[in-house]
């Protein structure tokens, strides 16, 4: 069998294994009110002030550290509050304040 046999083999062998590549749907992430009002200052164009809140939650990190922070809260913000009611009291505030809802599970 010459080397046309082995590359006729070998691209057979691929078609019948050859697996779709499937690309997951994009997520779409509510944007924080924080990004949307920083991002209305920053640009001119009405129409790109979504896209630029976009870039500014994700490269400021504040949709994960608000989602964090409410996650805890809900799992020890009984224990925290015990000892420290202020701090709980500071944390469900700033969730109030710089995310665009309310926390889920903080009570």
């Amino acid at each position: 069998m010459g080397r046309t046999g082995i590359s006729t083999r070998l691209q057979s062998d691929l078609e019948k294994r050859s697996i779709s590549p499937m690309t997951p749907a994009p997520r779409k992430v509510k944007i924080t009110d924080g990004a949307l009002r920083a991002a209305g200052q920053i640009e001119r164009d009405p129409s790109s002030v979504e896209s630029s809140a976009e870039i500014i939650d994700r490269e400021t990190g504040v949709r994960e550290l608000a989602d964090i922070l409410e996650s805890i809260i809900a799992e020890a913000g009984d224990l925290i509050e015990s000892r420290s009611p202020e701090l709980v009291a500071q944390a469900r505030a700033a969730l109030r304040h710089f995310s665009d809802e309310a926390p889920r599970q903080a009570e």
